[in-house]
């Protein structure tokens, strides 16, 4: 699922380029794209790590998705109900 997403992603990356020509002295203060998206998962998921191109790295992060609750004795019980994954690239 993440690695389809990923490819959707960089072509999509590299049609915007093919569109946009611009000239040699804009191109020095050209922006690269930041790009961020999140996941609901029912597990830990991973994402896209890595070049997509020579100046453009993905990465992934995952982070649990906690019910806590209190029983009894006043102690907190936790327990991890899904997962969200955060994929950036810049």
């Amino acid at each position: 699922m993440t690695r389809s997403i990923a490819l959707v992603f960089a072509a999509g990356v590299a049609g915007f380029g093919l569109f946009t020509s611009v000239p040699a002295e804009a191109q020095r203060r050209y922006v690269k794209p930041y790009y961020q998206e999140n996941y609901d998962t029912r597990g830990p998921a991973r994402g896209y790590e890595g070049f997509l191109f020579p100046d453009y790295y993905c990465s992934y992060k995952r982070y649990p998705k906690r019910v806590c609750s209190g029983d009894k004795r006043g102690r907190e019980r936790c327990r991890v109900v899904g997962w969200r994954l955060e994929q950036t690239c810049q």
